[in-house]
């Protein structure tokens, strides 16, 4: 079903590349080609070698084995300014623009040196902007964008600075399907001016959506390298994991008293939409989806819940307890897996003594080996399953799974069970594939069997429509419907995400 990799002009293209690390095979005898004004979908199981595979395109890593050429000429950067210098950029899965400098300032600090004053930096920037059919605030600190515009921001950069091909790692994990078509169109209208799109995604959805060439990645080695037309999801999903097991069977579960919960909230937020005068209760054994657009205010209430933020007016109540704090919430078994997996894991500690991590803030010896930590880390596939890796070299999705795995896989002492009492979960299998994806779900209809009270905030309507029992909709800080799973049908939780309340629906 693949391919021959064909010298084409004016291709990025590399064959037979391999890469190690100590005695895991990251990549063995990869072909990739890229085509001048065309996305290539690169996707894979976590731990496939797309990451290690972009990595090495734009310089950032090397190969052992192989070789790859632009134009018919030899390329081997050293690192990643020679990757840019031959015009290709990686935009990275956790974005790297710093927030305090407006997207002119980013291009100051990281541009070529022939940018050196703000005037023909902000020249360089609008005419890139134009180019790519963006539209987004040049002088905005970026850390006030919305996700959307952040991630065209980077876009513009890599342009900017002389990019013809971009790889983009993971770009719409954080984008609701507004976004994501607005940043498709950007995308195509790219390809227009001859910008080659390296795309790693596991929705498989964009594939069909977008891509016109697919090559998938299986342990290190390539399964299928063509066009993406033809190809179904499932016909991706296939190459990609095999079968996929049918999902576990649910038990019965009843909905208990409240354990967490805000009245009448109104919260300030630097990065999102402010919460006005949310209510919102968490029950026992109930799973609640929360759903909106970019910026709605989503980060803003799991803050708030997870005692990261306090209230400017209303209350927060826990177990009976009000205005709890986050090390109260902790020790009552409040498990948190924020958006952005870097707020919650340290890049230079190793997986054990992540899985260790509250033990130790308690001044608890830790009380499992590293046996018992592998044993943890591969219930959760995290991989490699080594306790004394750095969690900062685990690809994204894996130190997703990592992250899950702190939070679910641990016995929470204090909670009558020694499950969590409440999860709090954002997005919590973005950038991971179908068969990790469907695990972290069923793990979390575990909890909320186990008595747990359960909210799952995401961008993939699907995941919180199979998970939720009951989904809340946010708009512009505003809870906008509150709905039944029956009741959440796609087009009414789509008004609601329009801002339009799903109860002023049913009267018109």
């Amino acid at each position: 079903m693949t391919d021959p990799v064909i010298e084409t002009d004016r291709a990025l293209v590399a064959r037979s590349v391999s890469k190690s690390f100590g005695a895991v095979h990251a990549l063995q005898h990869v072909d990739f080609r890229v085509r001048p004004g065309t996305v290539h979908a690169l996707v894979g199981e976590n731990g496939a070698g797309k990451s290690t595979l972009a990595k090495i395109l734009a310089g950032i890593e090397s190969s052992d084995t192989g070789g790859m050429t632009i134009d018919g000429v030899a390329y081997a950067p050293r690192d990643r300014a020679e990757g840019k210098a031959r015009g290709v950029n990686m935009v990275p899965q956790q974005l790297s623009l710093v927030g305090e400098l407006s997207l002119v300032e980013n291009l100051l600090l990281a541009g070529p040196r022939r940018i050196v004053r703000r005037a023909a930096a902000l020249r360089t920037r609008t005419a890139t902007l134009e180019r790519s059919g963006g539209s987004v605030d040049l002088d905005a600190p970026t850390a006030t964008l919305s996700q959307a515009h952040r991630q065209l921001g980077e876009i513009v950069v890599a342009l900017a600075e002389g990019a013809t091909t971009i790889i983009l790692d993971e770009p719409t994990a954080s984008l609701g399907p507004v976004e994501v078509g607005g940043l498709f169109a950007h995308l195509r209208a790219l390809c227009d001016i001859g910008t080659a799109i390296v795309l790693i995604t596991h929705r498989l959805d964009e594939v069909r959506a977008v891509a016109d060439d697919v090559t998938v990645l299986s342990h290190g080695r390539l399964v299928h390298h063509g066009p993406a037309r033809g190809l179904s999801a499932a016909d991706v999903a296939l190459l990609m994991v095999g079968e996929l097991p049918d999902p576990a069977p649910r038990a019965e579960r009843h909905r208990g008293d409240a354990v967490l919960s805000i009245e009448s909230v109104t919260a300030a937020s630097d990065t999102d939409a402010a919460l006005t005068d949310v209510t919102l209760a968490l029950h026992a054994g109930e799973i609640v989806g929360v759903a909106g657009v970019a910026g709605s205010g989503q980060n803003t209430l799991l803050d708030v819940l997870a005692g990261m933020r306090s209230p400017a007016s209303g209350t927060v109540t826990f177990d009976g307890r009000t205005a709890p704090t986050a090390a109260d919430l902790l020790r009552g078994g409040v498990a948190w897996i924020p958006e952005e997996r870097s707020d919650a894991l340290v890049p230079t500690m190793t997986l054990g003594d992540t899985l260790a991590l509250y033990s130790a803030a308690r001044g608890e010896r830790r009380r499992t080996g590293d046996t018992d930590a592998a044993a943890q880390l591969r219930a959760f596939d995290v991989r490699p399953p080594t306790p004394a890796l750095a969690a900062g070299g685990l690809s994204g999705g894996n130190q997703q799974k990592l992250l899950v795995s702190r939070e679910l896989g641990r016995t929470w002492p204090g909670t009558p069970t020694g499950a969590p009492r409440v999860v709090l979960a954002y997005g919590p299998t973005q950038g991971l594939d179908l068969r990790a994806a469907q695990a972290i779900r069923e793990r979390l209809v575990a909890a909320a069997e186990s008595g747990a009270a359960v909210l799952v905030a995401s961008h993939d309507l699907e995941e919180i429509r199979d998970l939720a029992d009951r989904v809340v909709v946010l708009f512009s800080g505003r809870v906008v419907a509150d709905l039944t799973a029956d009741e959440a049908t796609t087009s009414r939780v789509g008004a609601a995400m329009a801002g339009i309340d799903a109860r002023d629906e049913e009267t018109t």
